[in-house]
């Protein structure tokens, strides 16, 4: 059976409702050095990887989906980034773990991954983390707590980070241009994998799944979901060798 993500996600930049210019402009604001380590952790399609690495950075990115680091692999040596950034398949905790810590962690979109103590564990003193979700703007909305997707608040990712001992340095929350970008690429995406699977019998079904999202990430559901994307310093000064 084909994964939507496995569907779309090939013809799509970073899939969530941020854009790189948002990711570069928080970037900016950390200092960071070409050859600088960073893991980008939950990978998917590996754009934000490929980002990192434009910054000349080295990438560790990690998913958990075989399949879908394989894409990543691919997108890499498309880009010419094979040597920049380190694809591996297998659980990001585990990975970050036993190859941190990082003079940068990304995790955007990974909600399942938000324990901010082991998050913070991975960066090096005086590193950062890219921490990006969908946040509940009032209460948690049952549909998405039965589906498994136990987001937070906006404040309640803030306090995640700071409880665990990191400052919160910026934060981001997407706009109405970002959201409606997400939904067009989705669909558009999903358009161009029927274009080249069009005898596939999964085609009507990951088609209207695409559409649902698009509904569910419309105007009426962005009244209970926002997304942000937060930048916290763990405290300390840089380490040698990172």
């Amino acid at each position: 059976m084909t994964d939507l993500n496995l569907a779309a996600y090939p013809h799509m930049g970073i899939a969530n409702p941020v854009s790189e210019d948002a990711v570069s402009a928080m970037l900016e604001l950390t200092g960071l050095e070409p050859g600088d380590r960073a893991a980008e952790l939950g990978c998917g399609n590996g754009a934000l990887a490929r980002l990192l690495a434009g910054w000349g950075l080295r990438v560790l990115a990690v998913d958990r989906s075989a399949a879908m680091a394989g894409l990543a692999r691919r997108r890499m040596d498309e880009a010419g980034l094979s040597k920049a950034v380190e694809v591996v398949a297998g659980d990001a905790a585990d990975v970050a773990e036993a190859r941190g810590p990082f003079r940068l962690v990304a995790a955007v979109g990974t909600t399942r991954l938000g324990d901010f103590d082991h998050l913070a564990g991975w960066v090096e003193p005086g590193g950062w983390l890219l921490w990006g979700d969908l946040f509940f703007r009032g209460a948690p909305v049952p549909a998405f707590v039965a589906a498994g997707l136990d987001y937070d608040t906006d404040a309640g990712w803030r306090a995640r980070g700071q409880t665990a001992g990191l400052e919160l340095v910026d934060t981001r929350i997407s706009e109405e241009a970002d959201w409606e970008a997400y939904v067009t690429d989705l669909i558009a995406a999903v358009a161009a994998w029927g274009r080249e699977n069009p005898d596939d019998p999964q085609r009507p079904a990951l088609e209207a799944r695409a559409r649902a999202l698009a509904t569910m990430y419309g105007p009426a559901g962005r009244e209970a979901l926002g997304f942000g994307l937060y930048l916290f310093r763990r405290p300390g000064m840089k380490t040698d060798g990172g």
